[in-house]
């Protein structure tokens, strides 16, 4: 034990407390202060009447104590590994003053001790250039100097001894190379009468005699020994029974070896928080951060899921060696990380996300959302802006034609398919499936539309018993709020459609009127229409929304985000609020919606067409109906009128 913690020392003297590499960081969070701070003060936030009433409700914990302490205009970093075989997380907060940090500490340390039946030893040592503070009944570290405070912890390595103390080795059965046979006592019921086992006739008496009492002797010579044996095995048990296993002496070994490998990692972390201070603390840095955001994070994929694969391991082993949950290499192939950049404005609050894809992936990509979008559809775009709608465009066929490879490539690493096997079922792939046909199907445009939120009867039938218990069908009639809605989508095949339709027609599901077939038969989303014009398909409960003529402003507005955006979606909030109070019975709740109606306005989402340097990005807007302060601050301007 304590020699695998030296060495585990030695690493980390070697790896950890040298500053680690930007792009060896599986995460990173920064709060970019000195931007924040321009926009709404910490101040603002923390003497809102929404913050005052929840640091009310948790009467031992004040959020201004800590605030007060915090410099808000530079930046807090939260970083690490859990890849690692030593993971790690750290806290870096900028602070205003090391002795009022202290002050505050030495104050919690005595409330805790108050309320603490147990004893709790607790450390503060002052050094030249920080002081560092240490407890028995928490696992990280703290430390600080003039201008920074940092908590520190190294998690428990994950092929720790004491991950378990239970665990046991599974092991194999045992194949004997024999058969042994277990003797089976005979039923006396099932003995048969032999004639062999009579005595012979007196003539020949005398001789048999004699073989009997030959076989007695033989006999008692083999049951005296088989009691001496007997008498032997008897011995061993009862000095076995005379053991008796000391569980608790093996549980008070594992407690053990938790407080001495506990106590490992402190001398390991303030062995690192040495390294930060003694040479002037560095804050730490990440290329991958955006510092024009208000918060800024990167998730390393590639080290997450590996992570997700020591978890899945073991699932493995315990429901089979060959079952596979999650094929990491598949992500580990694709993404290679994520960004996540959050912007408060005023009028606005925005989340960019930036998906870095690995170098083969983006250019499939490049490929699928490169489509040239069939202006057919806008012919039957809404004539009036619809609460939302979300439009789709992709290029099937290039995702089509690149399939086999992604599926070459996601099992590229995989033990169980050698580069030879999954030569062939690409090849076999690729016979079988006509890209150019199967892609007529659907090729690449998708669009949907909420127009209205609406009651209408709907007829049902159910059965009900009379006077004289007889069943009877009866027909019902109920008011019901359904969605006005509308899907379509191109394809350009010839012949399918047409005849899918025709089918439709003549089994009876479906009646041919005008422009449009009908679908027979009312549904939960009321009485559903088709229509079939050219490459276009639509289906709709709301025929009398769309236009069949000149496209609208609407459908002009798309067709410019559709130059720049692979997908484009945006929801009224205030209008769909509105419309659903109006149709349903919220009770006392109906003020609460109307008041969020009237704090937004909209959420819009777009996802580029063009990646850069195998970048993606997906954009995320909620739009406030209000401009009078930061979002944020209405926020919790709602949220406190929520909680009255």
């Amino acid at each position: 034990m304590k020699k695998r913690f030296n060495v585990l020392l030695l690493l980390a003297s070697t790896f950890i407390f040298g500053q680690v590499a930007p792009k060896d960081f599986d995460y990173f969070v920064q709060f970019n202060g000195s931007q924040f701070s321009k926009k709404v003060t910490l101040d603002e936030i923390m003497n809102h009447n929404a913050i005052k009433k929840i640091a009310k409700s948790e009467k031992d914990f004040n959020i201004k104590d800590y605030t007060s302490l915090i410099k808000s205009d530079k930046n807090v970093t939260i970083h690490g590994n859990f890849s690692d075989s030593i993971p790690f997380y750290q806290i870096t907060i900028p602070i205003k003053n090391r002795e009022e940090v202290k002050a505050f500490v030495m104050q919690k340390i005595k409330e805790n001790s108050e309320k603490i039946s147990d004893e709790v030893t607790t450390q503060i040592e002052d050094y030249d250039t920080y002081t560092v503070y240490n407890s028995s009944n928490t696992a990280a570290s703290m430390a600080w100097n003039d201008e920074y405070l940092v908590i520190l912890e190294f998690i428990k390595q994950k092929n720790s001894s004491y991950n378990d103390p239970y665990a046991y080795e599974v092991v194999e059965p045992y194949e004997e190379d024999y058969d042994y046979e277990y003797g089976v006592e005979e039923d006396r019921d099932s003995v048969q009468f032999n004639m062999d086992d009579l005595p012979p006739p007196p003539s020949e008496y005398e001789d048999w005699v004699e073989v009997v009492e030959a076989e007695a002797v033989i006999e008692s010579t083999e049951v005296e020994e088989a009691v001496e044996w007997v008498e032997v095995e008897e011995e061993v048990i009862e000095s076995t029974e005379d053991y008796d296993y000391d569980y608790e002496e093996e549980d008070n070994e594992y407690l053990k070896q938790l407080e001495e490998e506990k106590a490992k990692r402190k001398e390991m972390q303030n062995m690192q928080i040495e390294y930060l201070f003694s040479n002037g603390f560095v804050l730490p840095f990440s290329a991958k951060i955006n510092t024009k955001a208000d918060i800024s994070t990167w998730v390393n994929y590639k080290s997450a899921f590996s992570s997700i694969r020591d978890l899945t391991s073991s699932m493995k082993y315990i429901f089979g060696r060959n079952t596979s949950f999650t094929d990491t290499d598949v992500i580990e192939n694709y993404i290679n990380g994520m960004n996540f950049d959050f912007y408060f404005e005023n009028d606005k609050a925005r989340v960019e996300e930036v998906i870095e894809y690995s170098s083969s992936l983006a250019e499939v990509m490049n490929k699928v959302s490169n489509r040239k979008i069939n202006k057919s559809i806008y012919k039957y775009f809404p004539n009036q802006d619809p609460l939302g709608y979300m439009t789709y465009h992709i290029n099937s066929k290039e995702l089509l034609n690149s399939y086999p490879k992604l599926i070459e490539q996601m099992y590229s690493g995989n033990p169980y398919f050698g580069h030879d096997d999954m030569s062939i079922v690409v090849d076999l792939m690729a016979t079988m499936i006509d890209e150019e046909a199967v892609s007529t199907l659907f090729d690449g445009d998708l669009s949907m539309f909420l127009h209205d939120i609406k009651k209408e009867e709907s007829s049902y039938t159910t059965y009900e018993y009379d006077e004289n218990y007889d069943e009877v069908e009866v027909e019902k009639t109920i008011q019901k709020t359904i969605p006005v809605f509308t899907m379509l989508f191109t394809s350009t095949h010839k012949t399918m459609a047409d005849k899918l339709f025709d089918l439709g027609v003549r089994k009876g599901g479906l009646i041919k009127r005008k422009g449009y077939y009908e679908v027979k038969g009312s549904s939960d989303m009321g009485a559903l229409k088709l229509i079939k014009d050219g490459d276009v398909i639509v289906i709709t409960n709301g025929l009398e929304y769309l236009i069949n003529g000149k496209g609208s402003n609407f459908s002009k507005s798309i067709i410019k985000d559709s130059k720049q955006n692979t997908m484009s979606a945006s929801v009224n909030l205030k209008d769909l609020i509105v419309k659903y109070v109006t149709n349903e019975d919220f009770g006392k709740d109906t003020t609460k919606m109307l008041k969020v109606s009237q704090q937004f306005e909209k959420v819009e989402m777009k996802s580029s067409k063009k990646l850069k340097n195998n970048k993606q990005s997906v954009e995320m807007i909620l739009h406030s109906s209000n401009s009078d302060k930061n979002i944020i601050l209405q926020t919790l301007d709602l949220v406190d009128f929520l909680n009255d």
